[in-house]
């Protein structure tokens, strides 16, 4: 699809913000009345929305630059053009809360922590189709949202690695701490932007409210001595996209196995002194049938990504919108304020 001629050649201009790169696709406004007048931009992508939907699927990810996006009400208006995610963010692995309707915060994450690249909730049983990400303040310095084609990270891959990983599947295990913790001192207890409250990640402080949920989300459950607990669930290695039956890298072994090469230096040499001595650590990713995955089980993915992965500068009211089966996304250590905010759906 040539998306200059879809989109209507007057109204907008196309390109890509990463020279080589053909992630994300980049849509510009020519009408002054789209970028200045945040109902015309609405009204513009509400009517667009199927044309816009195929490019998604055709590039992976689209970036709108320029357009009136003053605020995050005027996010929540075009994310509401969608079915929100139904499953939310209960069980979710990083602390967020909602901002307005189905827009959430981005990450808590401090600004020198890494985050891995990563198809959202790929984790768990239900995940959103769609992400969209609202750039109301981009950072001083740093803070790119990073994307990497997962179709071109398949192909990318060694048959024998595609199929062990197919065959075994990805165990996850994350714990969840508890009221112990959580009434600590902030020098005792753990850092809040990596290792989550399970009052907080299932909001109730009833562990038999955890429990329900848990079942209700396939997720088996085992509560530890120090009050905290730790779930799991094991997903394949990849899926089908339900729009053009491709078969896709779908998982986050990659960006749940703590080691320099997911997080950073920096965040691997902070998590390993934080939770040395704990009883569980936040995150545990395992194959399937419980066997140990080690870096070089690991390595292959890694340098896959590595090969595909790019990036572009934010400008404040930028609007990406991506597949989360067909794209993984991440975040950069940044410096100064930085507001990124995301709406999952269906």
């Amino acid at each position: 699809m040539n998306p200059q001629t879809s989109l209507g050649e007057e109204c907008v201009r196309c390109d890509f913000p990463t020279e080589g790169r053909l992630l994300p696709l980049r849509i510009r406004p020519s009408w002054t009345s789209l970028a200045r007048e945040p109902a015309a931009f609405l009204d513009w992508y509400r009517a667009r929305v199927p044309l816009i939907e195929s490019l998604i699927a055709d590039f992976g990810a689209v970036l709108f630059r320029g357009f009136a996006l003053s605020d995050t009400p005027d996010f929540q208006r075009i994310a509401g053009l969608y079915q929100p995610h139904a499953a939310g963010y209960i069980g979710g692995a990083t602390p967020r809360k909602v901002i307005d309707g189905q827009v959430y915060e981005s990450t808590r994450m401090p600004a020198p922590f890494k985050i891995g690249l990563h198809q959202e909730k790929a984790y768990m049983a239900h995940y959103p189709r769609l992400l969209a990400f609202y750039c109301k303040h981009a950072a001083e310095a740093g803070g790119e949202t990073p994307l990497c084609d997962m179709r071109e990270v398949t192909r990318k891959l060694d048959a024998r690695v595609v199929e062990r990983f197919r065959a075994k599947g990805v165990m996850y295990r994350r714990n969840f701490f508890g009221p112990k913790d959580r009434e600590a001192s902030p020098a005792a207890a753990p850092s809040r932007e990596y290792h989550r409250p399970w009052s907080d990640a299932f909001s109730t402080d009833d562990p038999a409210r955890v429990e329900e949920a848990c079942r209700e989300r396939g997720l088996s459950f085992e509560w530890l001595r120090d009050g905290s607990v730790t779930v799991s669930h094991v997903g394949g290695a990849m899926v089908r996209h339900r729009r053009t039956g491709t078969q896709v890298w779908f998982n986050q072994a990659a960006a749940q196995h703590v080691n320099p090469r997911a997080v950073g230096d920096f965040s691997f040499r902070y998590l390993q002194r934080k939770y040395q001595e704990r009883a569980a650590f936040p995150y545990d990713v395992r194959f399937g049938d419980g066997e140990p995955m080690s870096m070089e089980d690991l390595a292959p993915v890694y340098d896959a990504m590595d090969a595909h992965e790019t990036a572009f500068a934010w400008e404040s009211g930028d609007l990406l919108l991506i597949d989360n089966i067909l794209v993984a996304h991440g975040r950069n250590p940044f410096r100064g304020k930085r507001d990124v905010q995301v709406a999952m759906m269906d």
